[in-house]
C-alpha cells in the first residue's frame, strides 16, 4: 500500500490536504487495530504509539484558508490568498491547484484545467512525495475540466 504525501490532496476530494481531513482519523482507527493485536497477542505495550508530529511551515493553513474562502463564495479573496500562496510556496502543487479551484467555482473550465495541469506537472516532478492515487486524482480533475469547457 502506498502511504499518501504531506502535500497530497485528501482522496475523500475535500480539497483538503490529507493530514488535515482524514488522516487522523486513520492513524485513530491504526492505532485502534495495533491495539487490538497487541491485546491478542497478549503483549503489554509499554506506551502508547508514537505520534508523528508532521512540519507546520504555514502551507496547510495557508492552503485550507483558500479552500474556506472558495466554499464561502469569496472568489476575489480566494484568488488574491492563492497567488500569494503560490508565491510563497512555489515549488508545491497547493498554489496552482487552489487557483484551479478558483476557476472551477467561477466556471471557467478552460483555465481551472490549465491550472489543474500544472498542478500535475508539479506533482509529477516530485512524485516520490506524492502517492499515485493522489497524481491519478489530478489528472481526472484536468481532464474533466477539458470535457465541454
Amino acid at each position: 500500500m502506498t502511504k499518501l504525501g504531506r502535500n497530497a490532496p485528501c482522496p475523500c476530494g475535500s480539497g483538503r490536504k490529507y493530514k488535515r481531513c482524514c488522516l487522523p482519523q486513520h492513524d485513530a482507527a491504526a492505532a485502534e487495530r495495533a491495539a487490538a493485536a497487541a491485546h491478542a497477542a497478549a503483549r503489554l505495550a509499554p506506551s502508547g504509539p508514537a505520534a508523528f508530529v508532521w512540519d507546520d511551515d504555514g502551507l496547510d493553513e495557508a492552503s485550507n484558508r483558500v479552500v474556506d474562502l472558495v466554499h464561502a463564495g469569496k472568489l476575489d479573496e480566494a484568488e488574491q490568498a492563492a497567488r500569494d500562496l503560490l508565491a510563497r510556496y512555489p515549488d508545491v502543487h497547493d498554489g496552482v491547484e487552489r487557483l484551479a479551484m478558483v476557476y472551477e467555482a467561477r466556471g471557467d473550465r478552460k483555465q481551472a484545467a490549465e491550472y489543474y495541469r500544472r498542478a500535475l506537472a508539479l506533482m509529477r516532478e516530485n512524485a516520490d512525495g506524492y502517492d499515485p492515487e493522489a497524481i491519478d486524482w489530478m489528472r481526472q480533475k484536468a481532464e474533466s475540466m477539458e470535457q465541454n469547457p
